[in-house]
């Protein structure tokens, strides 16, 4: 796939402005476009020949109605849509006493907003799409699909092709490293108490980059971002963290897409204010 014409200096610009952004450990298609929820991080990121070109708020699935993980591709973009109300939202609306709509026709009501970007088999329902309330954008509020702001969803409809890779992760927790060679941990809210599927491999992750880099790592730093879970990256190898800035950029880690090395269970690395060990998790899950 080739960038359409009028998004050519779009792309350039924004491979650098967005450069800081939080990325989770998966795969990116090498070539074309791939779009990349990460559920408790609400956002999309946008990526064309693997490059980060932009990010926007989501609402995602709310706990009743979680938008499933899993590999997909864009099968179909609809302009001022139809909303079609499926059974299970006529059945909400009856238990609300609310008048039983099957369709609502394009407009300023239609919960698609302007509109409808489909991924998977039709069968599924699922898409990003607009919405008639942007006040709910970031969230965890829709019935499964991923909600942005009109604005955000035309301007993907305008870059987005048929066949584009789309993946739905679950990483509350997302490892980076900056230019500089620093490590920076990002935690997210667990938002569907999934008692974070990537945490007990976090301990171990960083007994490794600590014994491959030789640098020290505070360990209390993780201990109060997965605590405060702010969304907001820290530096787990920086000296002092409040004059942390990320040098030129962050970059993915793997951490969760390999098979970690094994470490011996009596293991312990020296961290700044106490030793992180091996054989089990730095802080117990909030």
């Amino acid at each position: 796939m080739t960038l359409k014409p009028s998004l050519a200096l779009f792309a350039f610009i924004s491979s650098t402005v967005w450069a800081s952004t939080p990325e989770p450990d998966v795969d990116i298609a090498p070539l074309g476009q791939h779009l990349v929820v990460n559920l408790p991080q609400t956002r999309v990121l946008l990526y064309q020949d693997g490059v980060l070109l932009r990010s926007y708020p989501v609402a995602v699935g709310k706990q009743i109605t979680r938008t499933p993980t899993g590999s997909y591709s864009i099968t179909g973009i609809h302009r001022d849509p139809t909303w079609h109300v499926p059974k299970s939202i006529q059945a909400e609306m009856v238990k609300k006493g609310q008048p039983v709509k099957t369709e609502v026709p394009p407009g300023p009501d239609n919960p698609l907003g302007k509109v409808f970007i489909r991924f998977g088999e039709p069968r599924l329902g699922l898409g990003f799409h607009g919405t008639n309330q942007p006040g709910s954008v970031p969230g965890v509020r829709s019935h499964g699909c991923v909600r942005l702001k009109n604005e955000n969803a035309l301007a993907l409809a305008d870059w987005v092709s048929n066949g584009a890779q789309v993946t739905i992760a679950y990483q509350p927790l997302v490892l980076n490293e900056d230019e500089a060679g620093e490590l920076w941990l990002t935690a997210y809210r667990d938002i569907y108490g999934m008692k974070d599927p990537s945490y007990r491999h976090l301990a171990n992750t960083l007994l490794e980059w600590q014994r491959d880099k030789s640098k020290v790592l505070h360990g209390a730093r993780v201990d109060v971002a997965i605590r405060e879970r702010t969304g907001k990256p820290v530096c787990l190898s920086c000296k002092d963290v409040a004059t942390a800035t990320i040098t030129g950029g962050l970059s993915i880690k793997r951490w969760l897409s390999v098979e970690p090395e094994p470490v011996q269970q009596e293991a312990t690395v020296p961290v700044q204010g106490r030793a992180l060990q091996s054989k089990a998790p730095v802080v117990s899950p909030s």
